[in-house]
């Protein structure tokens, strides 16, 4: 029996794992990823991990700088995929282009529509404190993140998940769902169901300056941000000129003992510091243990190490 042709829209490494599934199962015809990018210190050409993947299994490849631009509708056109899926491309895609496979593209999208529609629907449910999310498999359509649903997945977010775990137990989670979402669509065994648009609420980007610590959140608040921000932009502080990259941190329990060392205290003043960790105010009465952190061009290490050569200030900026 033939395999089922398909064409795929992806730049990011969490697609890496469905395209590990896809290639298996699908005749991937095409894929169209993002052009490489020049990065880092050294200014060296990325490319995509997509690319990559395409270049090790010796599939078509095009990275289009523009969407909008005909060759890209032409080439569609010309392979004719009975369906296109869509993870983490980082570019709207068109109309004249979404429509040409049988079955138009379908998105991979990383919470439960419509909830956390944008670009970091994972970071911004982390930072929120959720509890849960999960995976909408979507039409595509005009506006972002709008389309009719073809079928949702939850999945639970455990206390201390990052974004880097919670990415990974999507991805290795989310494939088997995508192939089973696929085989249905194509089979005529679900329909779609429109979105409560009404009901949206939004996951703007990452921006690199949300890692700095404002010491007036309540802890809770600042954990939530660190799990969300690992492991970019991360979460940091000053101590004089030198910025302090926070590697691990927990929120403290507040008891009798905790509650003598915030008297008189303000969020950013350092209650304490042993060997085990440093100890801060903040927001809410509330407080945080650092026990590991980075200076900026240096190694990680404990607070208590960091002080042995650096006098650290008795409040936190």
């Amino acid at each position: 029996m033939a395999k089922t042709s398909i064409v795929f829209f992806g730049t990011a490494g969490i697609c890496l794992p469905y395209l590990e599934f896809l290639v298996e199962r699908y005749e991937l015809r095409l894929i169209v990823t993002q052009p490489d990018a020049v990065g880092g210190r050294r200014k060296k050409v990325m490319i995509p991990p997509v690319k990559q993947f395409a270049l090790d299994h010796s599939i078509p490849l095009i990275q289009p700088d523009r969407l909008k631009c005909g060759d890209v509708a032409e080439k569609l056109t010309e392979i004719q995929p009975e369906i296109g899926v869509v993870i983490a491309y980082g570019k709207l895609i068109p109309r004249s282009v979404y429509t040409i496979p049988r079955f138009n593209l379908v998105n991979v999208h990383f919470s439960l529509l419509p909830q956390y529609r944008g670009a970091a629907p994972v970071q911004r449910a982390l930072e929120n404190g959720e509890t849960y999310t999960g995976i909408t498999i979507f039409e595509i359509a005009k506006k972002l993140d709008s389309g009719d649903i073809w079928a949702q997945k939850e999945f639970p977010i455990h206390g201390d998940d990052t974004t880097e775990d919670l990415f990974d137990r999507l991805s290795r989670e989310g494939a088997p769902f995508l192939d089973e979402t696929l085989e249905h669509i194509i089979e005529g065994e679900i329909q779609k169901t429109p979105q409560q648009h009404d009901k949206a609420t939004f996951a703007p980007p990452i921006e690199k300056g949300e890692g700095k610590i404002d010491w007036q959140l309540p802890a809770e608040r600042l954990y939530n941000k660190f799990r969300a921000f690992t492991p970019w932009p991360g979460l940091h502080f000053h101590i004089e000129e030198v910025q302090m990259n926070v590697k691990t941190l927990r929120p403290m329990t507040i008891t009798p003992d905790t509650e003598v060392l915030l008297a008189g205290k303000q969020p950013g003043d350092v209650l304490d510091m042993d060997k085990r960790s440093l100890k801060v105010c903040c927001g809410n009465r509330t407080a945080l243990e650092i026990f590991e952190m980075q200076p900026q061009c240096k190694k990680p290490m404990s607070p208590y190490c960091y002080s042995l050569g650096n006098p650290i200030p008795q409040t936190l900026n």
